[in-house]
C-alpha cells in the first residue's frame, strides 16, 4: 500500500499535500527565512517535493527565487509539480530521482536547500553532498510509523551546520494525531 510506503499520516494525494499541518510547516519555515532576513535566493532545491507545494508556497509567503528545482523519487509527482509550477509561470526544474544522489549543480552562495521530507527520505547523503557555505532548511515530524527523530534534540545532532540560525519545534495536529515538528535553518 503506497500510504504505508510514504511514511506520512496525510493521504498520499495532492490533496494530502494540502492538509492544514502541511501548510502550516511550510508557512513556519517561510516565516521564519524571512525573521532570519533570508527571503531572496538564487536557486532553491526542495527534496522531497512530493507534489511542489512548497515552491508554492515560498513564493506565495515572498520568499523570492530566480529558480526553484523540486526532486522526488516519484514520477507521477515529479509530472504533477511541473505542470503545475508551469501553470503559475514559477521558474522552475522537476527533477525524477534520488536526493542521495544529487550533485548539487546549479548552487551558488546564495542557494537555499529545503527538505521538509526528512523522514521519507532513507539515509543521509544528500545532506553529506550539500557544499559547505550553503544556507539549508530541514524538517521532521515524531508521529509517523518510524520515525528517523523522535526529538529536536535527536534532529539537531544528525545534521551539524556551522552556523545554525533557527532550531525549534511546533505542536501541529494532522487528520489523525498531535504530533511535533521540528526545524532547523542554518549555514552547512
Amino acid at each position: 500500500m503506497r500510504f504505508k510506503e510514504l511514511n506520512e499520516i496525510s493521504p498520499p494525494t495532492f490533496q494530502g499535500s494540502l492538509t492544514p499541518d502541511l501548510l502550516q510547516s511550510k508557512i513556519w519555515l517561510c516565516n521564519n527565512l524571512k525573521k532570519l532576513g533570508r527571503k531572496k535566493f538564487s536557486t532553491i532545491y526542495i527534496l522531497g517535493s512530493w507534489y511542489g507545494t512548497m515552491s508554492v508556497v515560498l513564493n506565495r509567503c515572498g520568499i523570492d527565487f530566480e529558480k526553484v528545482i523540486n526532486v522526488d523519487a516519484d514520477p507521477t509527482h515529479v509530472k504533477f509539480s511541473d505542470k503545475l509550477l508551469t501553470a503559475l509561470k514559477l521558474n522552475h526544474q522537476c527533477i525524477h530521482g534520488d536526493a542521495n544522489q544529487l550533485k548539487y549543480k546549479q548552487l551558488d552562495k546564495n542557494s537555499l536547500i529545503i527538505n521538509t521530507s526528512t523522514n521519507d527520505i532513507k539515509g543521509e547523503r544528500w545532506f553529506d553532498r550539500i557544499p559547505e557555505g550553503i544556507l539549508v532548511a530541514v524538517q521532521s515530524r515524531n508521529n509517523v510509523d518510524t520515525p528517523k527523530y523522535q526529538t529536536l534534540k535527536e534532529l539537531d545532532q544528525e545534521f551539524f551546520l556551522t552556523d545554525t540560525l533557527f532550531l525549534d519545534e511546533l505542536t501541529l495536529e494532522d487528520p489523525e494525531t498531535q504530533y511535533q515538528r521540528f526545524m532547523k535553518i542554518g549555514v552547512k
